[in-house]
């Protein structure tokens, strides 16, 4: 083994040497992580002290939500964030936990607050949540007014369509049937714009739905206990006896649907009680039927028809000298087995109120129209009948007309029946068929065969005649009539002759005065010879006498 050679002086390694205890400085390279960390830190506290309370809200469906992305808003504010979604227990709805900021605990997380999710839809015409088309769904809060605060919530399922800051109040209205009216429809006062749909349901029994409207101030103070609601939906178009009427509100509830209500304009004691809130109504079919007089006095009858009574139907006009006072409320059929046939029952509804001013005074007259008994004996007694009357030609409608007839034959009314029947009479309608039908027994009765018979005849004859007559015309235009134009030349020919001699000019006339002349002077020697007979008579007999 060979020996290491010895290292030079110059190339030995420094060595290192321990040095003093001092002040030792922080490297510049640890200044970055120290602030990171304070700032988190200092992030960190400021989100513990800004955290607000932590809530769940349960949903029937989580569409559109995601944990750490879906935004809880408040009037377009961020007041929470989803931090995690799962299954209820009985995985029937999902559970969503958020945060919410610090200021949601004051006032906004109580009892009655209301969440739900904001998404685009379409419902009562209009189309709401499209910003979400971007920006993502979201969940809207509704802050309640109750004092509890309350940290576990129901989502509703459908967007609330008022909120609790606006003004207004709601009322519940029954109908039989819903139309084209949804959540979001428009409600109106006359013409304008009051209100919304804002929920519909159907009632506990389910014989009607119910219908919960918010009228905006300060309309909902037009809303008294006599206020009628009618559907708007749709083109009411109505053809009667009044003529044709179109009645609509606004475009959109045409397309959509609405709800119009007015109260109608009535004499009463005083001004209508103002409606309180959630308080009932009646959603009529339409205007017609929502305005149309409440009688206080209802009195049934009954009227029995002979005839057919095809166009009328229940709601008809019960009329009297063209003012309504009744309508027709039920229609039936009652076999008479002593004729073997069937009459027409139509029991209608009276109100007698309508015969007079509802501002009466209590006169002999009117206590004496206020008993019904005593009225109707008199009425009847005097021809008081119902008829049957045709309200329009074109549909064939028909409509009760009470009315005095003063040859009607005696009649009286009954009142210790049920429903007191008031004698009818024969409609023009029933009159003209009946009149019509006399007029066509008297058409059969005419013989058209033996008419038709003579007619064919005579028919026959005329053509003979007629073919007898054209002979004869040839025959004239062939024989006669070269003839007649021979004796019409020289009837021309003589004319014109006669016409050139009794031309002046002509010697006819020349020879003519001449001869005139010797007659003038003829006639004055023979008037000269006669008075000389006259004076001289005897000079026929001695002759002329010398001078």
């Amino acid at each position: 083994m060979s020996e290491t050679p010895p290292v030079r002086e110059e190339q030995r390694f420094p060595e290192a040497v321990p040095r003093k205890p001092g002040l030792r400085w922080l490297q510049p390279i640890w200044i970055i992580p120290i602030v990171a960390a304070v700032v988190g830190g200092w992030l960190a506290v400021q989100s513990l002290l800004e955290s607000g309370p932590k809530v769940t809200i349960r949903f029937k469906s989580a569409e559109g939500l995601e944990a750490h992305k879906t935004h809880i808003k408040y009037k377009d504010v961020d007041i929470g964030i989803v931090r995690s979604i799962e299954l209820d227990d009985e995985k029937k709805g999902v559970v969503v936990t958020a945060h919410m900021v610090k200021q949601a605990s004051k006032g906004l997380l109580v009892d009655d607050t209301r969440f739900w999710v904001v998404r685009p839809r379409i419902s009562g015409g209009r189309v709401t949540g499209l910003g979400t088309l971007f920006a993502g769904a979201y969940i809207g809060t509704d802050p309640g007014h109750s004092t509890s605060e309350k940290r576990d919530f129901v989502g509703l399922d459908t967007p609330q369509v008022v909120t609790s800051d606006v003004q207004g109040r709601r009322f519940v209205l029954g109908a039989e049937d819903l139309g084209s009216i949804d959540v979001g429809s428009p409600v109106y006062f006359r013409g304008l714009s009051a209100g919304e749909v804002v929920a519909t349901d159907v009632a506990s029994d389910g014989k009607e739905v119910l219908v919960t409207v918010f009228v905006s101030t300060p309309y909902d103070r037009f809303v008294t206990t006599d206020s009628r609601f009618w559907n708007a939906s749709g083109i009411d178009l109505t053809l009667d006896a009044s003529g044709v009427r179109l009645n609509t509100q606004s475009l959109a509830t045409v397309l959509v649907g609405g709800i119009a209500f007015d109260t109608p304009m009535e004499p009463a004691a005083g001004p209508p009680a103002r409606a309180e809130a959630n308080s009932n109504f009646v959603l009529w079919p339409d205007r017609a039927n929502a305005l149309k007089p409440r009688e206080t006095v209802v009195e049934t009858y009954t009227m029995r028809f002979p005839q057919s009574v095809r166009g009328l139907q229940v709601g008809a006009q019960v009329d009297f000298r063209g003012v309504a006072i009744g309508e027709v409320s039920s229609i039936d059929l009652e076999y008479d087995p002593a004729r073997v046939d069937f009459k027409t029952a139509v029991r209608v509804r009276f109100f007698p109120e309508r015969l007079q001013p509802r501002s009466y005074k209590a006169t002999a007259a009117s206590n004496e129209l206020a008993d019904a008994k005593q009225r109707m004996q008199k009425f009847v007694a005097h021809g008081f009948r119902a008829q049957l009357r045709s309200s329009n030609l074109i549909t064939g409608q028909l409509f009760v007309a009470l009315d005095f007839f003063p040859g009607a034959a005696p009649a009286t009314i009954d009142f210790t029946q049920g429903a007191p029947e008031i004698p009818t009479m024969p409609g023009s309608l029933a009159q003209l068929e009946e009149s019509l039908g006399v007029i066509v027994k008297k058409i059969e009765k005419i013989p058209f065969d033996a008419i038709g018979e003579d007619l064919r005849k005579a028919l026959a004859s005329l053509d003979a005649t007629l073919k007898t007559v054209d002979r004869a015309a040839g025959r004239i235009d062939r024989d006669i009539v070269p003839e007649l134009k021979a004796t019409l030349e020289n009837a021309r020919k003589t004319f014109e002759s006669a016409q050139r001699t009794l031309s002046q000019d002509s010697p006819v006339q020349s020879d003519l005065r001449d001869a005139l002349q010797e007659v003038s002077r003829a006639s004055e020697a023979l008037r000269a010879l006669v008075d000389s007979i006259e004076r001289h008579p005897d000079s026929l007999l001695r002759g002329k006498r010398l001078p």
